[in-house]
């Protein structure tokens, strides 16, 4: 009925512990970039990437063409970098360094003004006790997952990192009666709760396991729509079930109906159709990517497996008793009602607000971390051959729609949005642009599925009475491959200043052509006078010759929000080859358009 176990986990992995604790896992290769996973089996490491060397790294994964992201997980906090082949040496050298060079004075969260998570912070006193606090830097948690061969000379450096132990001790936890606790809240928010939690072991007991296919069965068998957190963790935590409660209803009646639905899991059996289902996708969840990679991470891959041998044995009465242990363990009920909807009127003296305004803005921003970069790094890439960056013209259709081969399946409506699809445009896809005007949309598609999409589009009928599509934005078509260029040098920068989680710089063709700046107030001052300093002052040219190298390692990833915004603009406009463009260039559009 099931697939063997040999079938599910039959990846290789390789694993390693170096003397000092740090483990190195080498992970199946797949496609042509190679993924990093650096860190450490420590939720809530606070300043975990705000050290010089982990600065770097950033920057050099960004300058690679790379995607960047944290993994802040209850046990877990790493970089997840994903780099092309060829620049997994350059990557590879900043490990040691990221490992080495640590937070010496890690502090803990402050405390939260945010109503969810003060409601949590309750949920979890009551059923764990205290917080358990982060372990600290300890080589023993650090490791590091490598989708490619791990390197001779990475090993030898990590090696060679002094051992440190833990410096933090988790909290005693409170051992607590077996009792149900209910927590009434005042009403704080326009959406209301029910939150149902129960404690449950650690992914070392097959009760953890138990929990999660109860879970899949419970969002095929409860009529209402939950939401559900079990999370992987190797300390005992808790099963949450959620579930909303809208304006003008009260949650009393909604709790009482979702404990009634788990007391009858407890004595009707799960339909066999359902169960199926349930058990296939807890086995799939198992087998899937990050599932994989948390385990690898903790050096218990073999619990993994052992965990999905128990999935393939359970049995409805498993279930049932399951069901049973949610309702009789120490569990917690949390309620609060929606907020009612209050009319205010807030009055605001102008003559305040513009005497803010006006002492604010010039001479920069006092930010302490944000230091005014005047270059940028002058290191040698490792040999690779960039793609060749070229972007065909659109081609308009019989029907008016125009089309042009890109890197992404998407459609773009001029004056409106560009909706990037996971998969091949159906027809059901082309209908539900019908109310605009066929020559107001673009749709982009990857060279091989071109001649699908001529064939759908050809005969798309738009409507003749739609609105005109107006562009959005300031920056002409010639200028912004040069406003690319420039939104990398200050994402660089952002970067550079420890910001890449708080700000963000970006063209988006949603938006309109100009430079979209995600910050609040103090940091996006900073990025302006950024701006403004590489419209007015000197850079060196290699300096500017890396940055824009780092601009066409990154082109595919606005290569459609470019190529809409030019089509938007001139039809048969060519986007301008990055490798023409000077610095001249750059500093003009800095300085005419900010």
């Amino acid at each position: 009925m099931f697939a063997p176990i040999s079938a599910i986990f039959g990846l290789f992995v390789f694993s390693a512990t170096l003397p000092n604790g740090i483990r190195l896992v080498e992970l199946p290769a797949g496609g042509d970039s190679v993924e990093i996973v650096a860190g450490y089996t420590s939720g809530g490491l606070t300043r975990f990437a705000s050290t010089p060397a982990a600065k770097s790294l950033l920057v050099d994964a960004y300058a690679a063409g790379g995607m960047i992201d944290l993994v802040n997980e209850l046990d877990r906090t790493a970089l997840r970098l994903t780099v092309p082949k060829w620049a997994l040496p350059m990557v590879a050298e900043r490990l040691p360094d990221f490992f080495q060079d640590v937070p010496k004075d890690e502090k803990p969260h402050p405390l939260s003004t945010d109503f969810r998570e003060k409601v949590e912070e309750e949920i979890r006193s009551a059923l764990l006790g205290s917080n358990v606090t982060a372990s600290g830097y300890a080589t023993g948690d650090a490791f590091v997952l490598i989708s490619a061969p791990i390197p001779n000379s990475l090993r030898d450096a990590l090696a060679g990192i002094a051992k440190r132990d833990a410096t933090n001790t988790p909290d005693v936890q409170i051992n607590r009666l077996p009792a149900e606790r209910t927590l009434r809240f005042k009403p704080e928010l326009p959406t209301g709760a029910v939150i149902f939690a129960s404690p449950v072991p650690s992914v070392y007991y097959k009760e953890w396991y138990l929990v999660l296919f109860l879970d899949r069965v419970i969002h095929r068998s409860l009529p209402r729509t939950l939401k559900t957190t079990l999370p992987l963790t190797v300390r005992p935590y808790y099963y949450r079930i959620e579930l909303s409660i809208p304006a003008g209803q009260f949650p009393e009646p909604a709790e009482e109906d979702l404990l009634q639905e788990i007391q009858r899991l407890q004595f009707t059996p799960a339909n066999p159709r359902d169960l199926l289902a349930a058990r296939q996708e807890t086995l799939a969840y198992m087998d899937s990517k990050d599932v994989r990679e948390w385990f690898a991470s903790h050096d218990i891959s073999d619990r993994r497996e052992e965990g999905a041998r128990w999935l393939q044995s359970m049995t409805p009465d498993d279930l049932r008793g399951a069901a049973r242990d949610l309702l009789i363990m120490n569990h917690v009920i949390a309620t609060w009602a929606p907020k009612p909807r209050q009319t205010a009127v807030a009055v605001e003296d102008l003559r305040t607000a513009a005497a803010s305004t006006s002492s604010s803005g010039k001479g920069g921003s006092p930010l302490a971390e944000a230091r005014d970069f005047t270059g940028y790094p002058k290191l040698r890439f490792p040999a690779h051959t960039d793609a060749i960056l070229s972007t065909p013209l659109p081609e308009r259709l019989t029907s008016g729609v125009s089309l042009v081969a890109s890197n992404i399946n998407g459609v773009f409506v001029s004056g409106g949005a560009l909706t990037r699809m996971d998969h091949d445009p159906t027809e059901e896809d082309v209908k539900s642009f019908q109310k605009h005007r066929s020559d107001r949309i673009l749709v982009l598609t990857p060279v091989s599925s071109i001649d699908r999409a001529r064939q759908l589009w050809s005969a798309f009928k738009g409507s003749s009475n739609g609105e005109i599509g107006v562009p959005k934005g300031k920056v002409s078509s010639g200028d912004l491959p040069a406003l690319f260029i420039l939104e990398v040098m200050l994402q660089l920068r952002v970067i550079q200043a420890g910001w890449w989680r708080d700000a963000e710089v970006r063209i988006d063709a949603g938006e309109g052509s100009a430079l979209q700046i995600h910050a609040d107030d103090e940091k996006r001052a900073q990025v302006l006078d950024w701006i403004k300093a590489i419209a007015s002052e000197p850079m060196p040219d290699d300096s500017f010759v890396w940055a824009r190298e780092v601009a066409i390692h990154r082109f595919d990833s606005v290569r459609a929000d470019l190529q809409a915004l030019s089509w938007e603009r001139d039809p048969q406009g060519a986007i301008q080859d990055l490798q023409t463009i000077s610095l001249k260039h750059v500093q003009d559009v800095a300085r005419i358009y900010f």
